[in-house]
């Protein structure tokens, strides 16, 4: 009797589960979900790119944006290069330990720069100004802003209480620049 109670309610499940997917089928939209593939691909078009750019405008704000990215490369090939050089002063075994200690807080200061220089760059940003760059030498510190963003006394002393606080540079190390 148990035997047949459990088929008889295995062929109900079975015949619900059926129903539902005919359902499902009769009344699903005809438009497939899947988006149709190309089917005039030639062989010469495998594998190939296309260049894509993001950039709407390639005015003024683009000379701009590339002179700040030339900049910003320029900087990062410089860390790259101090970095690198300080490693190999570390890794150097023959060195004594005063050259490697000095070696170590060297690169520890570097570090800390370069943590500053994208800090204050990001609070700068999001004050909402388009683009910046934060350059910190010693106690100077040399801030470039896309003249498009329009410079004036309120923005520039916005920039320079962002350097301060997070720098503690005075105001007279701090030049705020416009990138034509």
């Amino acid at each position: 009797m148990k035997n047949g109670k459990r088929h008889l309610i295995l062929a109900g499940l079975v015949l619900a589960l059926g129903t539902a997917v005919y359902l499902n089928w009769q009344f699903a939209p005809t438009e497939s979900f899947i988006a149709p593939t190309r089917t005039d691909v030639s062989r010469s078009d495998l594998g190939r790119a296309e260049f894509v750019s993001a950039e709407l405008d390639a005015t003024a704000p683009a000379r701009q944006n590339s002179v700040l990215t030339e900049s910003r490369l320029n900087r990062q090939t410089a860390r790259d290069k101090v970095l690198d050089e300080l490693e190999k002063q570390l890794k150097d075994t023959t060195a004594d330990s005063a050259a490697r200690s000095q070696a170590l807080e060297a690169r520890t200061q570097h570090v800390k720069t370069i943590q500053l220089e994208n800090t204050a760059e990001t609070l700068i940003k999001a004050k909402g100004f388009s683009d910046c760059l934060v350059l910190i030498n010693g106690d100077k510190v040399s801030v470039l802003i896309p003249e498009s963003d329009g410079l004036n006394a309120e923005k520039v002393s916005v920039i320079t209480e962002i350097i301060t606080s997070q720098t503690g540079a005075n105001l007279a190390d701090i030049i705020v620049t416009p990138v034509k």
